[in-house]
């Protein structure tokens, strides 16, 4: 069976010499909802490119072979996202992670509606990375997109100087230069 198509479960740090412990809450995903048995086969994916073809056991995986794919962008891409207000946080990191984004920076804008106190940082941060991980494993990405969160615009721009900065104004082309990292900082409601 092609490692596309095996049940794919990230646990970072996984190594392919060893039984590999699987979090509780995968080993309950892969017997209840996929309806797994013992030797099933499954994909472990290490966090850091490569995936380990594995034999579910019930409650481990036993390593058969790893696999190094080529399957994440040749550009490294950061977003910087404006909080925007109700769920779209959560659509925006899910499309974003699918289609290859590294990094996702989080701030507050002048015009987000929205505001987070270092709790709600916590709580939000730890959802949104579940939600990367979950479109990562459908997208079959070996990586995942890491989450931090700046307090302003101006520290994000002193850390990524040369990020791009996305704008509503008509009439604006510009070509960007081919690099191996980009970072695009994008507004909350209503541009900037």
């Amino acid at each position: 069976m092609s490692i596309r198509a095996l049940p794919r479960v990230f646990v970072p740090g996984a190594r392919s010499d060893d039984l590999i412990e699987l979090p509780q809450h995968e080993v309950d995903k892969l017997r209840k909802v996929l309806r797994l048995g013992a030797g099933a086969q499954i994909a472990i994916l290490p966090n850091d490119g490569s995936v380990i073809r594995c034999e579910f056991t019930g409650r481990d995986a036993k390593p058969i072979e790893i696999e190094w794919p080529s399957v994440e962008p040749e550009v490294r891409l950061i977003i910087a996202q404006a909080l925007p207000k109700g769920d779209k946080l959560d659509e925006i990191v899910r499309a974003c992670t699918e289609i290859g984004v590294s990094h996702f920076i989080l701030f507050q804008s002048e015009r987000s509606i929205v505001q987070w106190d270092a709790k709600k940082v916590q709580d939000k941060s730890k959802r949104l990375l579940t939600i990367a991980m979950e479109a990562a494993e459908v997208s079959f990405r070996t990586k995942l997109p890491t989450i931090e969160y700046l307090p302003t615009l101006k520290i994000v721009l002193e850390a990524h100087p040369d990020a791009v900065v996305l704008s509503e104004a008509e009439g604006e082309g510009k070509t960007l230069p081919r690099r191996d990292q980009m970072t695009v900082v994008v507004g909350p409601e209503g541009g900037w």
